[in-house]
Order: C-alpha cells, then sequence, then structure tokens
C-alpha cells in the first residue's frame, strides 16, 4: 500500500514538473486602455526600429484594442526581473483605421508619420506590480 502512494506521488510530481518545464512564461509589462474613438494597434518591438515597410508588411507582434477596451500587454518566454539594464521593449500605438487605409490603398511611405499615435519606451527590468496603465488619449 505505501508503495503504491508513493508511486502515485511520484507520478503526480513528474508530470507537475514537466508541465512546468513546457509552459511558456509570460510576463505582463502593461496595461493598455483605449480611450480613442478608434480601434488601436499596439505593436511590440524588441528594438527602437519600426519602419514603413516593416509596418506595411506587418513584420512584428501586435495587439489590436478596441474602443473604450483594455489590454494586457505580455512578453513570451521572458522572467523580467532577470534582464540586464539595456533590455527594453518598444511599444508603437497605432490609429487602426488609418492603418487600415493606408494598407488597403498599398501606400507604403508615410505610415509611420500618418498612423502613429504614440510611442512607449519600457524598461523590462523596471516593470512593477501592480502594472501601470497606459491610457491612449
Amino acid at each position: 500500500m505505501k508503495k503504491l502512494t508513493l508511486l502515485k506521488i511520484v507520478i503526480i510530481a513528474t508530470i507537475f514538473l514537466f508541465s512546468a518545464c513546457v509552459m511558456d512564461w509570460q510576463a505582463d509589462i502593461a496595461i493598455i486602455k483605449n480611450n480613442t474613438p478608434n480601434l488601436i494597434l499596439i505593436a511590440k518591438q524588441r528594438n527602437d526600429y519600426l519602419t514603413d515597410s516593416i509596418l506595411y508588411h506587418e513584420r512584428f507582434s501586435e495587439t489590436w484594442i478596441d474602443v473604450n477596451k483594455a489590454h494586457i500587454i505580455s512578453l513570451p518566454n521572458t522572467r523580467l526581473n532577470n534582464q540586464p539594464d539595456s533590455a527594453k521593449i518598444y511599444l508603437y500605438v497605432f490609429n487602426g483605421d488609418s492603418l487600415n487605409a493606408y494598407q488597403s490603398s498599398k501606400r507604403v511611405k508615410g505610415i509611420l508619420k500618418s498612423c502613429l499615435i504614440k510611442k512607449i519606451e519600457i524598461q523590462e527590468n523596471k516593470v512593477k506590480e501592480p502594472l501601470d496603465t497606459i491610457y491612449i488619449k
């Protein structure tokens, strides 16, 4: 009876440890609240380099936020407290309607200048709990 109980404990512990290793780590970095009258798009970049061409071809991690809604922005597979001071994430906030109009009209030049609402720089190891809420107006 003791061997059976011990075997169950070992199996459960093994399954728990395996599932914890396989899980993706998510690090929440901010809450974005859309207080604009339009849909907004949040583009996440690990570097401070975003061009019209990248934006046109959508080669970035993106989150769409509806009017009067809030969304938690996260980084996959990251532990923020282990990051060096140089580790930063850049959030680019775009007017979704303008961005869709530019992409539909097949125009590349000027997307960034015309559609960008705000650029936010976040130093990863300085993220606090509870998360800061960034209001987009």
